[in-house]
């Protein structure tokens, strides 16, 4: 006897019990995949492709929200499977119960005009059909770039509004249309 309970005193030395009581079952995912590549289709064609380090999805009394915690990148598809446009963010978070996606760090849009889009965080709500962003935007078009605090959009992105433009940022891009300083300060002497 005296045995057994040396054994289970020198056993259970230097363990930590865990107890599951103090466990917080709503932290932890209900599915967890990592290196994922998802193909989706609308209207029975292939027009998507998600691609992804980790997908965790939490699903809690009937909602459920993916994290996305090492980034995301999705792809959009022409009928002959070129990419028509994209988008890429360190994070991105989806919020099942608002319809709401949330992309935090270096965010970047490419729509279907091949306009560039780049901010910190932007939101797409799927339930309006908008997408926008209180954060510092930098978009970049055809011929010009514009700088702006906050912007609005649909979700296709080639219908939008800037809240704050930024007046020193805006310029036009013509080529090399633009004197280079040294070649300024020749015409000058």
């Amino acid at each position: 006897m005296f045995l057994v309970i040396f054994f289970s005193i020198a056993c259970s030395k230097g363990k930590t019990i865990l107890e599951t009581t103090s466990l917080n079952l709503e932290s932890v995912p209900t599915v967890h995949a990592e290196d994922v590549i998802s193909l989706m289709s609308d209207s029975g064609v292939t027009r998507y492709r998600l691609k992804a380090s980790i997908w965790d999805i939490y699903s809690k009394e009937g909602q459920t929200n993916w994290i996305f915690p090492r980034g995301i990148y999705v792809e959009k598809f022409d009928s002959i499977f070129q990419v028509e446009a994209s988008v890429v963010a360190d994070t991105a978070y989806y919020f099942g119960h608002t319809g709401i996606w949330q992309l935090i760090g270096n965010v970047k849009v490419i729509n279907l005009k091949q306009e560039t889009f780049e901010t910190s965080e932007l939101f797409w709500d799927q339930k309006t059909a908008q997408v926008y962003s209180d954060s510092l935007v930098r978009v970049e078009q055809q011929g010009a770039v514009i700088v702006s605090i906050g912007f609005k959009s649909n979700q296709e992105m080639n219908n939008y509004m800037f809240y704050s433009i930024q007046p020193s940022t805006y310029f036009e891009v013509k080529g090399d249309t633009l004197p280079r300083p040294q070649e300024e300060e020749l015409k000058q002497k």
